[in-house]
């Protein structure tokens, strides 16, 4: 597969896994699948994110893995407020 290709479809996905799983924070049921999907977003990202600074820095400034990183952060934040929050 070509390098290219490979860094455009992880950027996308991991934007596409972020946003699902940052969909998953308004009902506390689909707590667990948004953390799965965190997971995968943050893999995805990690791989965006290499293959930018590893081939395409000098082209591109801005990696898609962030805003992807970002998004997938949001439901384990999320939870983690959660947590503190109702600690005794």
């Amino acid at each position: 597969m070509n390098i290219r290709v490979l860094y455009t479809v992880t950027g996308y996905l991991s934007i596409a896994i972020g946003i699902a799983a940052s969909a998953c924070i308004y009902r506390i049921q689909l707590m667990k699948f948004g953390i799965a999907l965190s997971i995968l977003g943050f893999i995805t990202a990690g791989i965006n994110i290499f293959l930018n600074t590893k081939y395409f820095y000098e082209r591109d400034k801005f990696a898609k893995g962030y805003l992807g990183m970002f998004l997938s952060s949001l439901p384990v934040i999320f939870m983690m407020l959660i947590i503190f929050k109702f600690r005794n």
